[in-house]
């Protein structure tokens, strides 16, 4: 993709991936062929690719899956084939936080996936604030809506009001001051390329114990640095951002006037660190607020996670017991998924949830849908 230019007539897209599963955000000709809610085999690797709501939270399905299927698995103890079944489950879920991770990884060190309204230097002081000084779990579980840091510290013989600190731990812990002074968008790298290496190591995965607490954990506290250092207006949340896809204007909404802009800004930005002449582009002045987490915005933000994996595993539960090729217990698990995306597009009606939300269901009801 070209830099900017003055005539530059680049339009934003919602891209998703089919071989990652990633949503991005970008700006793209109308010659590239490439629209707004678009699903493409790949991403072309010469896009600037912008990382907001909801290109962490899609991740969040896997793990929910995962952790789900862990709970299940203590219901049938002697069940071998059970287990096997539910073995196989998390690792397709493994498999595609695989594909997500290093796609993400990648992009973010080759200066081509950036994340959006974010400081990345605020980014890594946050990371390493929880690195040596913790936070407390009670709080990350209660923005983010879940239980995860309060079962590992139960797990750990601490009791409720008791437990310490969350402090995330680099698996190469002699390498923590080194990683402390790369310069903040490699030390970013560096960090999801640690949260990588845990999802791929096999010895977090013998209970799930083992995976809430070196490999949930970990994704988790990387998010809720993210939210932490992003300015609220590219959490997606504005209501007149609802309803992205291919047929509606999304050019004139708040989210896409201010990802217009920040890729802009950021392509000026990379392009002078390598030394390319940048062309100026007449871009509107920033209306956006300071970057402060806002906790009740991050609330509602984050609650549908919670509901949509729950959604997500039995979803994925249904998926798994149609390979039986017995045809009357395939009838009844497309019944469930069927029902199940009526559900979470109900919830979007409602404006439970975002728009923008993962349907689970959609792998047996449709063709995917960027869009859910």
């Amino acid at each position: 993709m070209s830099t900017p230019s003055g005539n530059d007539n680049r339009r934003v897209a919602l891209i998703k991936s089919l071989a990652t599963n990633n949503r991005f955000y970008a700006l793209v000709t109308l010659e590239s062929g490439i629209r707004n809610a678009d699903t493409v085999e790949n991403i072309p690797n010469d896009l600037h690719l912008g990382i907001a709501y909801p290109c962490l939270e899609d991740g969040l399905n896997d793990f929910a899956i995962i952790r789900t299927t862990y709970e299940t698995l203590e219901y049938y103890p002697d069940d071998d084939v059970m287990r096997k079944e539910l073995m196989d489950m998390i690792n397709d879920s493994r498999l595609k936080l695989v594909r997500r991770l290093s796609e993400l990884q990648e992009r973010i060190a080759a200066k081509r996936a950036h994340f959006l309204g974010t400081d990345l230097n605020e980014f890594k002081a946050y990371a390493l604030d929880i690195v040596h000084r913790g936070y407390p779990r009670r709080n990350l579980d209660n923005m983010m809506k879940l239980n995860v840091f309060g079962s590992v510290a139960k797990e750990e013989g601490h009791e409720d009001g008791s437990e310490p600190l969350y402090r995330y731990e680099f698996r190469k812990a002699d390498q923590v001051t080194a990683l402390s002074q790369q310069p903040a968008r490699q030390f970013i790298a560096s960090l999801f390329g640690d949260v990588l290496d845990s999802v791929t190591d096999d010895s977090n995965y013998s209970r799930k114990y083992l995976f809430d607490r070196n490999v949930f954990q970990k994704f988790i506290a990387l998010m809720f640095v993210n939210y932490a250092t992003t300015d609220p207006m590219f959490y997606g949340t504005n209501r007149l951002d609802y309803g992205v896809s291919e047929e509606k204007d999304m050019e004139e909404t708040p989210l896409y006037k201010a990802v217009a802009r920040e890729m802009r800004e950021i392509e000026i930005e990379v392009a002078t660190e390598d030394g390319t002449y940048v062309e100026p582009v007449s871009v509107a002045p920033a209306d956006l607020a300071s970057a402060h987490l806002d906790v009740s915005l991050l609330g509602a933000l984050v609650n549908e996670d919670g509901l949509i994996g729950n959604i997500a595993s039995i979803c994925a539960a249904a998926e798994q017991i149609s390979k039986r090729g017995d045809h009357e217990v395939s009838e009844l698990s497309r019944i469930i998924l069927n029902e199940a995306s009526k559900l979470v597009a109900e919830l979007k009606r409602l404006n439970i949830i975002s728009p923008f939300a993962y349907d689970p269901g959609s792998s047996i009801t449709g063709p995917d849908d960027i869009t859910k």
